[in-house]
């Protein structure tokens, strides 16, 4: 196959965003907003089904969903408490236990070191010493590319720092395919939009809620998201999905939990 016949690159992966900058083309505009309305209605799918009785979350201790003494974990993590703040690195931590309590429920395998370090860089991109700035180019993109670039000079294989990039740079497409990106890309969005907006949350047990909550409580996430102030480059996901919202924050998703504070910007 010539160049010319190549597929294009999937929308949101490094490679699509090598030349656009993380700029969504009026075609990839409907296919994210049909990527948001298709969790949106998982979440009423979930919703009736917890009202009649057919989904039956089992609780899962963190204890057995902890990543492993890799030196992926320990590369990705040297990185994230070198970068970010604390409420954007309990956001991570979260997002991971999020994504990986999804899979158990939902028997999916998954990877726990390509996706730990998936999931505690993800947001590199809002950090504040990240280069380039959101104005100039799609965070999740550039930190995609950074996560990248660091893992490979730590001696990791470039297959294994590509896959981790793209996992970041993918996520904010709502809904990443597991058969086309694989288990970790489509855990990461699962479990990043599940600490931000609850999609997913009906599918674990109270108990299990409250345990990632007690331990990585939500006290400051909107102001560590930037989500009311960030300056996104114009076209991209995140530009597109602060606008439908007009700039405001989502609600808490966990009020319902014991012990959950309702003002997260403390």
């Amino acid at each position: 196959m010539n160049r010319s016949e190549a597929k294009p690159a999937a929308m949101g992966t490094l490679a699509w965003g090598e030349a656009n900058a993380g700029e969504l083309a009026a075609a990839e505009r409907c296919r994210l907003l049909g990527n948001l309305a298709y969790v949106q209605m998982l979440e009423t799918l979930d919703f009736l089904g917890q009202r009649l009785g057919l989904l039956r979350p089992t609780d899962t201790p963190l204890e057995a969903l902890m990543p492993p003494q890799t030196a992926l974990v320990a590369d990705a993590l040297e990185l994230a408490t070198t970068t970010h703040q604390q409420a954007l690195i309990l956001h991570s931590w979260r997002t991971y236990f999020f994504g990986a309590m999804l899979a158990k429920q939902e028997r999916i395998e998954f990877d726990k070191s390509i996706f730990f370090a998936s999931a505690i860089l993800h947001d590199v991109g809002l950090t504040d010493d990240h280069s380039p700035t959101l104005c100039a180019r799609c965070f999740a993109i550039s930190g995609g590319e950074r996560v990248h670039q660091y893992l490979i000079a730590k001696g990791h294989p470039p297959e294994l720092g590509r896959n981790v990039g793209d996992a970041i740079a993918l996520h904010l497409n709502a809904w990443v395919s597991k058969r086309r990106h694989g288990a970790e890309a489509h855990l990461l969005s699962r479990g990043a939009f599940c600490d931000l907006f609850g999609a997913g949350r009906r599918r674990l047990t109270q108990r299990s809620l409250e345990q990632v909550l007690t331990r990585f409580p939500r006290d400051g996430v909107i102001d560590a998201l930037k989500f009311e102030t960030a300056n996104h480059r114009q076209g991209t996901r995140a530009a597109i999905m602060t606008g439908i919202s007009g700039g405001k924050a989502p609600p808490d998703p966990f009020q319902h939990v014991s012990g959950e504070r309702r003002d997260l910007r403390d």
